[in-house]
């Protein structure tokens, strides 16, 4: 006997039968169906990733048809929305491959951090520093990591400002002389 415990395409259990053994399976529920669906899509596209075959192109769109029905929307629909990606950000058709990219001068400048700010920094110690990195707010994430901050002096401390690690969006950390 062997397990499979996996979604597989409706004619199987027939297949399996009529070559004379016995297939168990049942019936998933909406929610179950979903999320084997989408176990299915990277099952069949490690598939492709092996062979790069045809037979396993088909899958990964048998699947992502069942995806898009299951979920409630059109081929149609997605295909729309394919249009306007592909409208807006272009395709693939020139094979374009992103190294990097650099930053603004702006931004340049806004990670500067001013020489009084530093040396106020430099005496906290390293293990305060840390719970001071790690707990600054974010109105959209809450409790989140300030990165790609600048160190700016303050007459009642200093500030860091930056991006929350989460999301992206800038964040301020104010640390009081004392603090």
């Amino acid at each position: 006997m062997k397990k499979y415990n996996k979604l597989v395409r409706d004619k199987i259990p027939e297949t399996i039968e009529k070559d004379g053994r016995k297939a168990v399976y049942h019936i998933l529920s909406e929610d179950e169906f979903v999320a084997e669906l989408d176990k299915k899509l990277n099952e069949e596209v490690k598939e492709y990733q092996k062979d790069k075959s045809l037979d396993e192109m088909a899958d990964i769109m048998e699947v992502l048809y069942a995806i898009i029905k299951a979920r409630g929307y059109s081929i149609e629909e997605l295909e729309e929305k394919r249009r306007e990606k592909s409208e807006e950000r272009g395709g693939f058709d020139k094979k374009v491959y992103l190294e990097y990219v650099d930053k603004l001068s702006s931004e340049i400048m806004a990670s500067v951090s001013d020489i009084k700010a530093l040396k106020k920094w430099s005496m906290i110690p390293d293990y305060e520093k840390e719970l001071l990195l790690n707990n600054v707010y974010c109105h959209g994430c809450g409790t989140t990591t300030i990165v790609d901050y600048c160190i700016i002096n303050d007459r009642f401390g200093i500030v860091l400002q930056g991006k929350c690690e989460k999301c992206g969006a800038s964040v301020t950390r104010c640390i009081e002389n004392g603090d």
